[in-house]
C-alpha cells in the first residue's frame, strides 16, 4: 500500500526503503543519461485542437522576413499535429476586411472575431523586432620565424617576421515577440520572447553571416513550436532521480539505505526537470536479484511541487520477500531510466 504527500517543485518521488546514515549498506543505484519527454505547453488543455497563424508583423528593414518566419511557424505546426491550423490563406478574408494582412500581434477584439468567424480556438500573433547581421573586418598578423644556419651548419632561428592576414566575425541576432491568444475571449495565453544571437569568426570563419541567420532562424521557429505545440523532446536524467529514505521531518529528508521492521514506512523520492511535466511515470519495488514486482505505483508528475513521495510499507515487503536486497526503480516506459538500493534488515536482538 502506499500514501501520496506533496510539497513544492522538482519531483522527487521519495520510496522509504532505506535510510543513508554514513557507512550504511545497501546503497547506491544508477540512471539514464537521458531520456524522451512529452513536452506540454502550459495552457495547453486536450480540447484546444483548432488554432490559427496570424501574419506577424515587421519592425525591421528586412523585407519578406516576418512573413517567411510566421509561414515556417504554420507549416511546423501542422506538421506537428497537435492542433488543426489555419494559415494566412484562411485568414486573408478577414485580416483584409479589418486591414489587418501584416497583422502581428492583433487587438481582443480582432482576435474574438477571427475566432468566431474561422471557429478557431487560439491564435499565434507575432512581431519581429531584429533581423540583424553585421561583419567586423580585422587586418591581423602573426609572427613567422625566419631560419638561417649557424657556424656549424645548423639550422636555426635568425629572426621574426609579421604575416599580415584577414580575421572577420560575423554576429546575427533575431529577435521575433509571439504571444498566443484565446479566441474566445481575447486574453493571451502564452508568450514567447527568447532573442537568438549567433556568431563565427576566423580567416575565413565556417559560416557566412547568411548561414548563421538560417540556423538562427530555424531555432527560433523550433523554440516556438515547442512553446506552442505537444511535442517530443529529450531531457536530461538528473544524477539523483531516485533516492530512498525513511521519513520527512522539518522540511529535510532523512536519507537512508537499511531498513528494519520497526521503520513502518519507506518513502522512493524521484527529482526531474521541469520538462517532464504532465508526463506520466511508474515506481516499482522488486528484489535485488529478481524480476517479481512487489510494490508499484502510477503517477503523473507536475512541476508545480518540488517533491511528491510515495509511501510503501516495510512490513508489506517482509511478508512478500523476507529480509534481503530490494531495488526502487522509476520508469517512464518499458525500461528503467533510474534505480536505487536498499536493503530491510532483521532486527537486533
Amino acid at each position: 500500500m502506499f500514501e501520496k504527500t506533496v510539497t513544492h517543485r522538482w519531483i522527487w518521488v521519495v520510496c522509504l526503503l532505506a535510510g543513508l546514515p554514513a557507512g550504511c549498506g545497501g546503497g547506491g543505484g544508477g540512471r539514464k543519461d537521458r531520456i524522451v519527454i512529452t513536452q506540454i505547453p502550459d495552457f495547453y488543455q486536450g480540447d484546444l485542437t483548432r488554432l490559427a497563424v496570424v501574419p506577424f508583423g515587421n519592425r525591421t528593414r528586412a523585407h519578406g522576413v516576418a512573413e517567411r518566419i510566421s509561414d515556417r511557424i504554420s507549416a511546423e505546426l501542422t506538421n506537428n499535429a497537435t492542433y488543426e491550423v489555419y494559415t494566412r490563406s484562411h485568414l486573408r478574408d478577414i485580416l483584409a476586411e479589418h486591414d489587418a494582412i501584416a497583422a502581428g500581434i492583433i487587438d481582443a477584439d480582432l482576435a474574438r472575431t477571427i475566432g468566431r468567424v474561422k471557429a478557431v480556438q487560439a491564435l499565434v500573433c507575432g512581431v519581429l523586432n531584429r533581423y540583424d547581421a553585421n561583419t567586423r573586418h580585422e587586418t591581423r598578423s602573426i609572427p613567422v620565424p625566419t631560419w638561417g644556419r649557424d657556424v656549424n651548419g645548423n639550422t636555426v632561428i635568425t629572426g621574426w617576421q609579421q604575416i599580415p592576414y584577414d580575421w572577420y566575425r560575423h554576429e546575427v541576432t533575431i529577435d521575433c515577440q509571439v504571444v498566443v491568444l484565446d479566441a474566445v475571449t481575447g486574453r493571451q495565453i502564452a508568450a514567447v520572447s527568447r532573442p537568438i544571437s549567433l556568431s563565427d569568426d576566423g580567416s575565413p570563419p565556417k559560416h557566412s553571416a547568411e548561414q548563421l541567420l538560417q540556423t538562427a532562424e530555424a531555432e527560433l521557429v523550433r523554440h516556438v513550436v515547442e512553446s506552442v505545440a505537444v511535442t517530443r523532446r529529450e531531457i536530461k536524467v538528473p544524477k539523483d532521480a531516485v533516492k530512498i529514505a525513511c521519513d520527512f521531518y522539518d522540511q529535510q529528508w532523512d536519507w537512508q539505505d537499511k531498513f528494519t521492521p520497526d521503520m513502518d514506512t519507506v518513502h522512493v523520492v524521484v527529482r526531474l526537470p521541469a520538462e517532464a511535466d504532465r508526463n506520466n511515470f511508474r515506481i516499482t519495488i522488486v528484489p535485488k536479484e529478481g524480476r517479481e514486482v512487489l510494490a508499484e505505483t502510477d503517477f503523473t508528475w507536475s512541476k508545480e511541487h518540488e517533491r511528491q513521495s510515495y509511501r510503501f510499507s516495510v512490513k508489506d515487503l517482509v511478508d512478500k520477500n523476507g529480509y534481503g536486497d530490494y531495488q526502487a526503480k522509476l520508469y517512464s516506459g518499458p525500461t528503467p531510466i533510474a534505480w536505487h538500493n536498499f536493503r530491510i534488515v532483521e532486527p537486533k536482538e
